[in-house]
């Protein structure tokens, strides 16, 4: 994959700058009459799916505007009905992880709470992502499909993935240096929250660039 952002992508990841504010907003929204509040949570994940609806309909050629204004209203809804559809692919995304788990740390990662937490909130945030698609294409039921070749490309550049991850949490990482020294980041809690922020955000930043090659 280039490290240039596809056109498309850097419109998209323009807008959504120029409008963190709203992120903000969303955030706060669905953080209500939440008990899970962490930076990977189920709230942060929705809030952060519903601004990369947002973009796609703020920034849509007029053929598309109007359906995808219509998913990005009804996003909620749309996700919750693929999700009750895709019980195989939660159970393929879980095997997988546990799989690569394991070939990479051995059978005893189980033992370890701090990487099953981990995994457990990567695995949440790659399923949500595929239901986000998954409603996506309901939406647009006269083009077509894009969670099929929007998978594909994200498998080829999986790698990329994980550097655009590192990346962000080393930034994060040193913004906390900069405030407030060395010791900003020796708590492990702190490293932790930085970690799950850093991997939602990858992962959406990465979704934008997968979009950007097929919508």
């Amino acid at each position: 994959m280039s490290t240039a952002p596809h056109p498309t992508a850097r419109g998209l990841l323009a807008w959504m700058q120029q409008h963190h504010s709203r992120l903000r907003e969303l955030m706060g929204q669905e953080a209500t009459d939440s008990d899970d509040l962490s930076p990977a949570g189920e709230p942060a994940i929705r809030a952060q799916l519903r601004f990369v609806a947002e973009a796609l309909a703020a920034n849509a050629a007029p053929g598309q505007a109007s359906e995808l204004e219509d998913f990005s209203a009804h996003l909620a809804q749309r996700m919750d009905e693929a999700a009750e559809s895709m019980d195989d692919v939660f159970e393929q995304l879980e095997d997988a992880t546990a799989f690569e788990a394991e070939s990479q740390f051995g059978a005893t990662i189980s033992d370890d709470e701090a990487m099953v937490g981990m995994l457990e909130r990567r695995l949440r945030v790659d399923f949500a992502i595929q239901a986000f698609l998954e409603a996506l294409d309901r939406a647009r039921p006269d083009r077509a499909p894009i969670r099929a070749a929007t998978l594909i490309w994200w498998k080829d550049n999986a790698r990329h993935l994980a550097h655009t991850i590192f990346t962000i949490d080393r930034a994060a990482k040193q913004a906390e240096i900069d405030r407030g020294g060395s010791d900003a980041v020796a708590s492990p809690a702190v490293v932790n929250q930085i970690g799950q922020a850093a991997m939602l955000q990858g992962h959406i930043k990465f979704l934008i660039e997968a979009l950007a090659q097929n919508i």
